[in-house]
């Protein structure tokens, strides 16, 4: 399937798409039902322009599905109409929506537009990964008690790295995958600056206190040890330090060995399983995906964070069913497989993604989301692909 190559223009809306990434939740729009954000209206216009090539390539793509891809996206469309229309709730048909839109207008990025111009979008990427990183530093030396903004509905952070996420634990995962990003330009900037952006990236996620956070970058450092060994020796340094050094006021947020919100999201996620046992059609079909166990009674919806299930597993599991996370599986192997044969440096950010995923929804949270998907849109097509 070759199709045409992207313009200049589309690739600029592009790179303010990108960049408006790096204001995080700063550019979160309140909506009747939830929220939309900044970066999701660059993207429609984009669409608008790339209508009819958008349209070529998801016709072209379904005709290529395989049968069990096809059954999965017909559970997932009946299961949040079902959802929809037997509870009224539209929560988990607009975020099924909008996942379906980030991915597929990422497919469509990696389809048709050339190399070189991904090449730059992966730098635009890097880039507004590094803002943000420097936003959560600035925020941590000028703003550490952001305890006020539990009245605007965010959880009270005290003396953690937030940055424009406003939230301690996806800012230090997006800093992972940031990371991963500027491995990838080992051999086409200089080392110093390699070096340099390293130790700010590093400095960062350890500014964070994430506990998830901390395990995913173990995890990543972990697979580059032998083919980076000053890199992840360096980072290792970097956020170790950071953790040592940094003044632990009293507090919950500061302290690593706390129970409280663990105990928390194991209980939450406990409920979720517990409550489809007895209803085997729950377990083999789930309740449409991004469901509610409850009906909120926040004014705004995408901050009751007891909707949906921590743990991606469960997430999957309350959303899908066991039917669907047995069609999901094979398919998202095979994917971190063609994956890893084309970038694995970028395959093993993915796995520090998963890690974190075990303990928080990242994978969908709009900006991670985002970030991520549009990184492997960035990926290199080989000549037999076009």
């Amino acid at each position: 399937m070759k199709l045409p190559n992207s313009p200049l223009k589309e690739t600029i809306l592009l790179s303010i798409f990108i960049f408006t990434l790096s204001l995080g939740q700063l550019q979160r729009i309140p909506v009747a039902w939830g929220a939309q954000y900044a970066h999701e209206l660059v993207l429609l216009v984009f669409l608008f322009i790339t209508r009819q090539r958008y349209a070529r390539v998801l016709i072209a793509t379904w005709k290529k599905t395989s049968l069990n891809a096809k059954i999965l996206v017909a559970l997932i469309v009946f299961g949040v109409l079902l959802q929809n229309f037997t509870t009224g709730e539209q929560r988990g048909l607009l975020l099924t929506f909008r996942a379906f839109l980030y991915a597929s207008t990422a497919w469509t990025v990696y389809v048709t537009v050339s190399n070189k111009q991904k090449q730059l979008l992966r730098l635009f990427l890097l880039a507004s990964g590094l803002v943000m990183a420097a936003m959560g530093i600035l925020q941590y030396l000028f703003l550490p008690d952001v305890r006020f903004l539990v009245a605007l509905g965010w959880d009270d952070h005290y003396y953690r790295a937030i940055g424009s996420m406003l939230d301690p634990n996806y800012l230090g995962i997006l800093l992972v995958l940031t990371l991963a990003n500027l491995w990838s330009w080992t051999k086409k900037i200089p080392h110093n600056w390699l070096l340099s952006l390293t130790i700010l990236l590093s400095i960062t996620i350890g500014m964070t206190l994430s506990r998830a956070t901390f395990l995913a970058a173990v995890v990543f450092l972990a697979t580059q040890f032998l083919a980076k060994k000053q890199l992840t020796s360096l980072a290792a340094i970097a956020i170790i330090l950071t953790v040592v050094l940094l003044p632990k006021p009293t507090g919950e947020g500061v302290n690593l060995l706390r129970t409280s919100s663990i105990n928390s999201r194991v209980s939450h996620d406990q409920s979720i399983i517990m409550e489809s046992l007895n209803n085997p059609i729950k377990m083999l079909f789930g309740t449409g995906l991004f469901s509610s166990t409850h009906q909120s009674t926040a004014p705004d919806k995408s901050f009751d964070h007891g909707l949906i299930a921590n743990n991606v597993f469960v997430l999957l599991y309350q959303g899908i069913g066991l039917v669907g996370i047995a069609l999901l599986l094979p398919m998202v192997w095979q994917g971190y497989r063609i994956l890893y044969k084309k970038e694995n440096l970028i395959a093993f950010g993915i796995l520090a993604l998963f890690v974190h995923a075990q303990f928080n929804n990242t994978f969908f949270e709009p900006i991670i989301f985002s970030y991520w998907v549009w990184t492997l849109a960035t990926l290199q097509k080989a000549r037999a692909e076009t």
